[in-house]
């Protein structure tokens, strides 16, 4: 083996100093120093490194005869500068990572047939915020924007839809839900397939759009009923169900969404107003599921509400049902959850967690149980129709109320049961009757009623046996209800006549015009009010 060369090239230092280093006039860049002064520091026996130096005052800035700040200024200024420097290194990564990534995609010619360009309006130019410019809200609202617009576009060239985070929320990652996530998942994910996108227009302008599921379906005709939210055709809509001011246009199209990225146009063959259910018949050419429903809810349940945006994306949201009244505005039918519905998932499923369908959505916080669902289909299929006995009153439970209120009614009038009347319809039989607000219904035709659901199906029972005996819509049927008037603590049964109708139940409270007080009523008044106050 050749031996290794120990010239100068290759000769080592003699001691552990380091090298001096000065540095040219004209530069700030280091530079060794010069031969001479190295050569006397290698001279054998010195024992150390001669370095040339000098002392920090007489140092001056490269090009300059100034001396250099004191330290203290010096390792400030360069601190700010390097926290400078760092700052712009690492928005200088993230560009060049964001170019890196987008690189494949620009080489492509064409996606779905379009030329891509370069131009601000592309798919590929993500908008930023320049750092040489002062930013203030509008610009960063404008960001915003444009930034959203770009991931948009973006997520359309690869051909996915872009998610809305606020409809279709991932709620399979909410803390509460991570200990029964696999299960959660394999519900909703089995649920899916049954929930279909609808959506209504009018002279060709949108109207609505809603989600729905298909009821049935006849493997020779290939026809299928889809059943859904009757907002779908709903023209004009009030926060109030019982005043009767919605607006339904029945001429309307309406185009069903199915998964397998095609669309058929439905034709309306029933539409149920006060329980707002609409049903729908498509020809469906290949062999479709029917969802699987149970009578198995309990109050304080968490439960699933599957939806369809406009892209076909699943919305899912997750609650409780809640343990209360129905709101004034909303049907006695009504049970609510605690959490907000998305409106294009009206008419979705309502699932349990073993998957089951336990509902039907029909508004923001509120849903149809199953048990009413199924009775409804039932009359439409046995009589093509859903008819129910209208009362004239809003009513609420007396079970649902806070402890010391039943505590107090219980102590008061011994009644720890029924239903408490809210509102009498104007004009109404009811009312002519002399029932009135705060009075308590406990039995209707001897059978005793505790809550609103208990009486909706109460009262398609009844339906169903007036139409089996021969009788139509609009027909009259009596009804034997038992009271508790508040009033004078007197409990009796009156005979009610009601319309059996399919149409929406009005229920709305009288009122009068306050006209200009005539001399006497002013007299009075004032008469009254001298005896009230002792003046």
């Amino acid at each position: 083996m050749a031996p290794v060369s120990t010239g100068p090239r290759f000769r080592r230092r003699k001691s552990n100093a380091p090298r001096a280093t000065s540095r040219k006039p004209d530069s700030g860049v280091p530079v060794a120093a010069d031969a001479d002064a190295a050569k006397e520091g290698d001279a054998p026996g010195s024992g150390s490194t001669t370095r040339v130096t000098r002392s920090r005052a007489a140092r001056c800035r490269p090009g300059s005869q100034e001396p250099l700040p004191p330290p203290s200024e010096r390792s400030r200024s360069r601190r700010t500068t390097l926290a400078t420097d760092t700052a712009v290194r690492e928005r200088k990564r993230i560009r060049a990572n964001l170019i890196e990534e987008e690189k494949p995609l620009t080489k492509m010619e064409e996606v779905g047939g379009e030329e891509i360009s370069s131009a601000p309006s592309s798919p590929l130019c993500e908008p930023y915020l320049p750092d040489d410019q002062e930013i203030d809200f509008d610009t960063i609202d404008l960001y915003k924007k444009k930034s959203k617009e770009f991931h948009k576009k973006r997520a359309h060239q690869l051909s996915f839809p872009t998610l809305n985070t606020d409809v279709s929320s991932s709620c399979l990652l909410h803390p509460k839900l991570l200990d029964i996530r696999e299960s959660a998942t394999k519900s909703i994910l089995g649920a899916a397939k049954y929930v279909l996108g609808l959506s209504s227009c009018i002279d060709g302008n949108p109207l609505a759009r809603c989600s729905g599921f298909l009821i049935d379906w006849n493997e020779t005709t290939k026809v299928g009923v889809v059943i859904t939210s009757a907002d779908i055709i709903c023209s004009a809509s009030s926060l109030d169900r019982w005043s009767g001011d919605d607006e339904y246009s029945y001429s309307a199209k309406v185009f069903v969404h199915l998964l397998d990225d095609t669309t058929v146009e439905g034709r309306l063959i029933y539409a149920q107003t006060h329980y707002n259910l609409a049903l729908f018949e498509i020809i469906v050419e290949s062999p479709v599921q029917i969802p699987n429903f149970t009578f198995n809810l309990n109050y304080a349940q968490q439960i699933f509400v599957l939806g369809r945006d406009e892209n076909l994306c699943l919305s899912i949201s997750h609650g409780k049902v809640q343990y209360c009244n129905p709101f004034l505005c909303g049907r006695h039918h009504y049970m609510y959850v605690d959490t907000a519905t998305p409106k294009c998932a009206l008419g979705g499923l309502v699932i349990d967690f073993e998957g089951s369908t336990v509902g039907i959505a029909c508004q923001t916080h509120a849903f149809i149980p199953s048990s009413i669902l199924i009775k409804c289909l039932h009359l439409w299929r046995k009589i093509q129709c859903i008819p129910r006995p209208q009362l004239g009153v809003k009513l609420s439970a007396i079970k649902f109320l806070d402890l010391p209120h039943i505590e107090m009614i219980l102590r008061k009038i011994h009644i720890c049961d029924g239903l408490i009347v809210e509102e009498v319809s104007s004009g109404s039989t009811i009312e002519k009757l002399g029932v009135r607000v705060g009075d308590i219904i406990q039995h209707l035709n001897g059978e005793w009623v505790s809550d609103t659901i208990q009486l909706e199906e109460m009262l398609l029972r009844l339906s169903e046996d007036h139409f089996d005996k021969g009788n139509g819509l609009n027909s009259t049927l009596d009804i034997k209800v038992g009271l508790f008037h508040i009033r004078n603590g007197a409990r009796n049964t009156i005979n009610l006549t009601t319309v059996v109708s399919e149409n929406g139940e009005v229920v709305k409270r009288g009122s009068f015009a306050v006209s200009v007080p005539t001399r006497e009523e002013i007299s009075a008044m004032y008469a009254l009010q001298e005896a009230t106050t002792g003046m």
